[in-house]
């Protein structure tokens, strides 16, 4: 019985490990005229992985690693004709097929409230570990990720 119990306390003890995420968090902010935008993420990294080998045309990602992508607004955000209400979303992205990517922005319970299409461009240097930035002034912002030589961005203004 004490050798059953010491193995419970010792699993009980090993969970948070079991359970840590592998990859850090990042956080991209941006100051708008009216409010402050972020976006929370899990960092992955390439490790020597192809991107264009992880995701195939029509899959959804969800931008990252170890839990969801958040966007979390103080200040509604058009992108485009797509108005964004102040709240917090889930951010995926999907690969729609060559050369053409959309972020798709859903509600706390997965409804998608927009779909927005990215620019692609292919970066000059390689990026190991996703990076996600947020630039912007007075009304005007930009987001960008950038991962292996991937690089996607979209303009977006606050009101």
């Amino acid at each position: 019985m004490k050798k059953c119990l010491s193995n419970i306390v010792i699993l009980f003890l090993s969970l948070p490990v079991l359970f840590a995420q592998v990859n850090p968090r990042g956080e991209a902010t941006v100051e708008l005229s009216g409010g402050t935008v972020t976006i929370n993420y899990g960092r992955p990294a390439l490790k020597g992985r192809d991107i264009n080998t992880l995701i195939s045309p029509g899959e959804q990602w969800r931008l990252g690693a170890d839990g969801s992508t958040t966007l979390t607004t103080k200040v509604a955000l058009t992108f485009g004709d797509q108005r964004i209400e102040r709240g917090t979303y889930t951010l995926r992205g999907k690969f729609v097929g060559e050369e053409k990517w959309h972020l798709l922005i859903h509600s706390q319970d997965y409804t998608k409230v927009a779909e927005i299409p990215l620019t692609l461009e292919k970066g000059s240097e390689e990026v190991d570990r996703l990076t996600i930035l947020l630039s912007g002034q007075g009304k005007d912002g930009s987001f960008k990720l950038k991962w292996g030589k991937l690089v996607l961005s979209v303009a977006f203004s606050g009101s």
